[in-house]
């Protein structure tokens, strides 16, 4: 009599330690389903923070690109209007240039190939004389020529216009162009020649110009524009 209460506790045992392992097994996995959804919402956000924060940055990058650059600073632009022989002049009127430099414009009393200029202009640290630049300290030195030639009436053939350069008297530099080409009467041709050159000079050697047909160069409607500037660019010769 006494082992058939025995069985039936230990089948009741039995059942309650099931029933406690069905709990616990539930309570563990909701406990790890809630953990993972924890998890996956988590990241979900991360990544959606991700690509709001890069959608940011490339619209700000587009908009960026898309407006205009500013402009430079007007003192690093050239002034509309003005030519070359401005631009000689400004340079040899800074300071860092006054150690030999010279800027003439053409003599209004033109009467044979080889030019005279103006001594008025400036002349600092280089001679002049009959036409010549008279270099007084040797070095390398920048030469700019600029000669504005007007035709008013052409004749019945071509006319070749021509700069040359001349160091020591030896051409080393020459420009040349040929108007009039046309069989049909024109006026009023305006063209422009320039020079530009470097060289190294010893002392007393002389710069000078000249031209071919030069009854035709401007001493009166752009006398300004006819000029013939040098500066000395270093006291070595590279």
């Amino acid at each position: 009599m006494s082992s058939v209460p025995q069985q039936t506790s230990l089948h009741q045992m039995n059942a309650s330690l099931e029933a406690a392992m069905n709990v616990s097994e539930g309570t563990v996995t909701s406990q790890l389903r809630t953990t993972s959804r924890t998890y996956f919402y988590f990241i979900t956000a991360t990544l959606v923070l991700c690509l709001i924060f890069s959608l940011a940055t490339i619209m700000v990058l587009v908009v960026q690109k898309k407006e205009p650059l500013p402009q430079s600073s007007d003192k690093f632009n050239r002034i509309k209007g003005e030519n070359c022989s401005s631009d000689i002049l400004r340079i040899l009127k800074k300071p860092v240039m006054t150690e030999a430099s010279a800027y003439l414009q053409v003599s209004k009393s033109i009467n044979s190939s080889k030019l005279n200029w103006d001594k008025e202009g400036i002349l600092n640290g280089i001679g002049y004389h009959d036409g010549n630049l008279i270099i007084q300290s040797p070095g390398l030195y920048i030469i700019y020529c600029q000669l504005q030639f007007t035709v008013q009436d052409c004749p019945n053939k071509p006319i070749d216009l021509k700069l040359e350069l001349l160091v020591n008297n030896q051409s080393k530099k020459q420009t040349i162009v040929t108007v009039c080409e046309s069989k049909t009467g024109t006026k009023k041709i305006y063209n422009n020649l320039s020079q530009f050159f470097l060289k190294y000079l010893d002392v007393n050697s002389t710069v000078s110009i000249k031209v071919e047909e030069f009854q035709y160069v401007d001493i009166d409607t752009l006398p300004l524009d006819s000029v013939l500037a040098a500066f000395k660019y270093s006291r070595n010769c590279y």
